[in-house]
């Protein structure tokens, strides 16, 4: 059993332990009784196997592949069981496990329902695998060394590798709320086999013909068992190479997918950063709940970074929709969970990522998507992810709510508890929330004062976001623009869509009047004020330069064209960027000037000589626009805030 904390024990756990702890207690106390009655002069015999199997214990051998240890006393305990019966080998295991156990809690501080089930699990299996094999202490009896005497070592030490690793495995399964699966098992036990195995064997030759423990013959077996202790430790050493070697494998293959899903996520300016903050959760959730096998974990780890590939097959205007999804849009709306899936299944993972990604939505009562999975049919790993995603889009802002409090996400998850999600992860998600919201303010204090640790540099991150951002704006541009009915409508477009993708804190729409100057049309932002009644001489300033010339003018000095009151501003105007509308190369409508603290670079440069482009082309080939009247140029003046 792995070592936890005793909150990460269950109440179907503790029942469990104390039902072994109960049923050891009662074989472990039948056999003491037993065993005092048992003739005087082999007690003698008795002490040696103590000695032996207590010495050899302390030689244990952790196998790489699960949480337990092996070790040669394995061979004194068979041997004691075909001595004296299931008593003494039931006595016998006992003392080994306290050893072992006393051992194991010093180095590693096992917890003392670990111990318990440490100390009942090996006597009862021992116990009821000699009383299913008949086996009788062979200082009473003297079977012929054959078949029959054979079978019966073989079905015993067979009998007791069952019940031990099945007692074992049920209590891991137990705590992980997992499935038994007997490829699972086997996956974990199959090495453990062996040990039982040789131990059976060299154990029936050390005892048959003389039916005790003498020196010589331990000493004739020593080799052997050196030789076994050495063979496990070299093929563990292989195995634990070849182990570190995949693990390096994997941590490369996930710091792909990790990368491919943080650039997809990336482009997701509603639900940016989303996918990061997912992984987090869910594996600390994972954790908290006692999973340790590491192919769990690494499917887990993936699915969580990869859960919402399949939104790539989803309309954007279904994902980004600010209202409510119509039927058949949530019906396309719920192929992503399948589309994922299938998706993912192609790539043929070492571990099960794609049944964690398609029944990620499934609930607890067998309502959700897309089989209808119910209970613990639901993967262990979709029904942790279930809770973390859903509690991650409550608490961030969608185009159709802003985020939930912590509270009344909290307060939805406790609703769903039983219905939608599996009460057992929602208890200690919940009961971890304080602690994750700490890890997410470490990590954003460590973000802060060094280079963050991503397999994507942030600012490549950055680049794809702004990316998609500009796209999306634009594309809004192009349909929002042809339905203004006036400059002051096209204007109020132009200003929004170019104030979320380039740092501007003043935006002015400049066009020439009948008096041959620029007058600010139309204007938004800070510096409102110090637009409204400029008159500005073409080829003067820096508007009326970028209008003569036909050029943009980038960085200029914002005080050039507002005067000192620039600086005054709460926000001080120290930069301007002037991109003239054109109309071919030889006419120039007017001037789109954005004003700012901070320098504007090519990018912003080319952002908005596209949007200038696309304003000119939509308003005055309408012919909305005409020459601006000076005298009438406040009252054209459109404030958007």
């Amino acid at each position: 059993m792995a070592n936890k904390g005793n909150r990460s024990f269950s109440n179907g756990l503790h029942f469990y332990i104390f039902l072994v702890a109960a049923c050891g207690a009662l074989a472990v106390s039948v056999s003491v009784v037993d065993l005092l009655k048992q003739v005087p002069e082999y007690r003698s015999q008795w002490l040696w196997l103590v000695g032996l199997t207590v010495l050899s214990g302390l030689l244990p051998v952790s196998l790489p592949t699960v949480n337990v240890s092996i070790s040669i006393s394995e061979t004194f305990v068979i041997a004691g069981t075909l001595l004296f019966g299931r008593s003494g080998g039931t006595v016998l295991v006992l003392l080994d496990a306290l050893f072992i156990s006393l051992y194991l809690f010093w180095i590693r501080r096992l917890k003392w329902q670990q111990i318990l089930f440490n100390l009942a699990a090996p006597p009862l299996s021992i116990w009821l695998a000699a009383t299913i094999a008949a086996v009788d202490p062979l200082f009473r009896t003297a079977p012929a060394f054959g078949v029959v005497f054979i079978v019966q070592v073989t079905a015993f030490s067979s009998l007791y590798f069952l019940i031990n690793t099945w007692l074992v495995a049920i209590a891991v399964a137990i705590q992980q709320r997992a499935r038994i699966k007997i490829s699972t098992w086997w996956d974990h036990f199959r090495e453990v086999l062996v040990n039982y195995a040789a131990g059976g064997s060299i154990a029936a030759l050390l005892v048959y013909n003389t039916r005790e423990v003498r020196p010589e013959f331990v000493f004739a077996i020593v080799p052997l068992l050196i030789l076994l202790f050495l063979t496990y430790r070299w093929s563990n050493k292989r195995i634990e190479v070849e182990r570190e070697r995949n693990i390096e494998l994997n941590r490369v293959f996930l710091s792909t997918v990790e990368a491919l899903a943080l650039a997809i996520d990336a482009k997701d300016q509603v639900t940016h950063g989303h996918i990061r903050r997912v992984q987090r959760y869910t594996m600390a959730l994972a954790e908290a709940l006692g999973i340790k096998d590491e192919k769990q974990l690494d499917a887990i780890r993936a699915a969580a970074l990869l859960h919402d590939t399949g939104k790539l097959a989803v309309p954007e205007y279904i994902l980004n929709k600010p209202g409510p999804l119509t039927p058949p849009e949530y019906e396309r709306m719920k192929v992503h969970a399948t589309v994922g899936a299938d998706i993912l299944k192609s790539i043929n993972f070492p571990y099960p990522v794609e049944p964690i990604v398609r029944h990620h939505h499934e609930n607890w009562n067998g309502s959700g998507y897309p089989a209808g999975l119910k209970g613990q049919a639901i993967p262990l790993g979709a029904r942790i992810l279930s809770v973390v995603d859903c509690y991650d889009a409550l608490t961030s802002d969608r185009p159709y709510r802003p985020r939930y409090s912590r509270e009344h996400a909290e307060h939805v998850l406790r609703e769903r508890r039983g219905s939608w999600y599996d009460p057992w992860v929602v208890d200690e998600f919940l009961r971890i929330l304080d602690q994750l919201e700490r890890m997410d303010a470490e990590e954003a204090r460590d973000n802060a004062s060094t280079t963050q640790q991503t397999t994507i540099a942030p600012a490549q991150l950055e680049v794809i976001a702004a990316t998609t951002a500009e796209e999306r704006e634009f594309n809004e541009l192009r349909r929002e623009l042809p339905l203004a009915n006036s400059v002051s409508a096209a204007a109020d477009i132009l200003f929004a869509h170019i104030r979320r993708v380039i740092p501007a804190a003043t935006l002015a729409l400049f066009i020439p009047s009948e008096t041959n100057d620029l007058a600010a049309i139309a204007c938004t932002g800070i510096g409102t004020s110090a637009v409204t009644d400029l008159r500005i001489p073409v080829g003067d300033r820096i508007s009326g330069w970028a209008l003569a010339h036909k050029q943009a003018v980038v960085n200029s000095n914002a005080a050039l064209e507002l005067g000192p009151v620039a600086r005054t501003f709460a926000t001080p105007l120290r930069y301007a960027l002037a991109v003239p509308i054109l109309n071919g190369p030889s006419e120039a409508l007017g001037v789109v000037t954005c004003y700012g603290s901070e320098p504007f670079d090519n990018d912003h440069r080319r952002m908005l000589e596209s949007a200038a482009t696309l304003f000119g082309s939509s308003t005055w080939a309408t012919g909305r626009v005409q020459t601006a009247q000076a005298p009438q140029a406040d009252s054209r003046v459109s404030r958007v805030h």
